[in-house]
C-alpha cells in the first residue's frame, strides 16, 4: 500500500493527460489518411477493398483498422522517452566524455546538431509535440526520483502510465467519431 502512497499522482495524471492527446492526434491523423485514400479511390475500380466500400457506404473506421504504423510510432516515441529519462547519468556521460575527444568527432557532432536543429525548425509542429511529452515524462520523471524511485521502476511506471494514456487517446476517438 505504501507504494500507492508515495507515487506522484498529479504529475502521472499530467503525463496521462499528455498522451492520451497524443493518442487522440495520432488517431485522427489515422482517419484523415483513411479519408484521403477513400477520396483519391476510383469507384469504378472493380478491385476495391472492403474497408473503402465500407466508408462509402458511411461506416466509420474502428480501433482495428487503425494503420499499425501509427500506433508502434506512438509505441516506440513512448519507450525512447522513458528510457531516455531513466538511463543511468553515469552510462551518459561516459557515452558524451569518450565520444567528444578527438577534434573530428566534435565537428561532426556539431555538423549534425546543426542538421537536426534545421529538420526541427523545418517541422515544428512535431518538434513541439514531442517537446510537450517530454516536458510531462520529465515532470512525472522527477517526481519519482523525488519519491526515491529506482531506475527500473520509474521507467516501467512511466511507460505503463504513457501506454494507459495513449491507449486511453486512441480508444476515446475511435469511439467518439463511431458514435456521432
Amino acid at each position: 500500500m505504501s507504494f500507492f502512497k508515495k507515487l506522484p499522482w498529479t504529475s502521472l495524471l499530467l503525463l496521462v493527460f499528455t498522451y492520451l492527446v497524443f493518442g487522440w492526434l495520432i488517431s485522427v491523423e489515422a482517419n484523415s489518411l483513411w479519408q484521403r485514400e477513400v477520396n483519391n479511390h476510383n469507384s469504378a475500380e472493380a478491385h476495391k477493398s472492403i474497408l473503402t466500400s465500407l466508408w462509402v457506404e458511411g461506416v466509420n473506421p474502428t480501433l482495428w483498422d487503425v494503420p499499425w504504423w501509427f500506433v508502434l510510432k506512438g509505441i516506440v516515441c513512448i519507450l525512447l522517452i522513458s528510457l531516455a529519462l531513466t538511463a543511468p547519468f553515469g552510462l551518459i556521460k561516459t557515452c558524451y566524455s569518450s565520444w567528444l575527444q578527438s577534434d573530428f568527432r566534435a565537428f561532426l557532432s556539431v555538423i549534425v546538431g546543426s542538421f537536426l536543429l534545421v529538420i526541427i525548425l523545418g517541422s515544428l509542429d512535431v518538434f513541439v509535440r514531442i517537446l510537450v511529452l517530454i516536458a510531462a515524462s520529465t515532470l512525472a520523471r522527477l517526481d519519482l526520483q523525488t519519491a526515491s524511485y529506482g531506475e527500473w521502476p520509474a521507467f516501467w511506471l512511466l511507460s505503463i502510465v504513457s501506454f494507459l494514456g495513449y491507449s486511453l487517446g486512441i480508444i476515446t476517438q475511435q469511439f467518439l467519431v463511431t458514435s456521432i
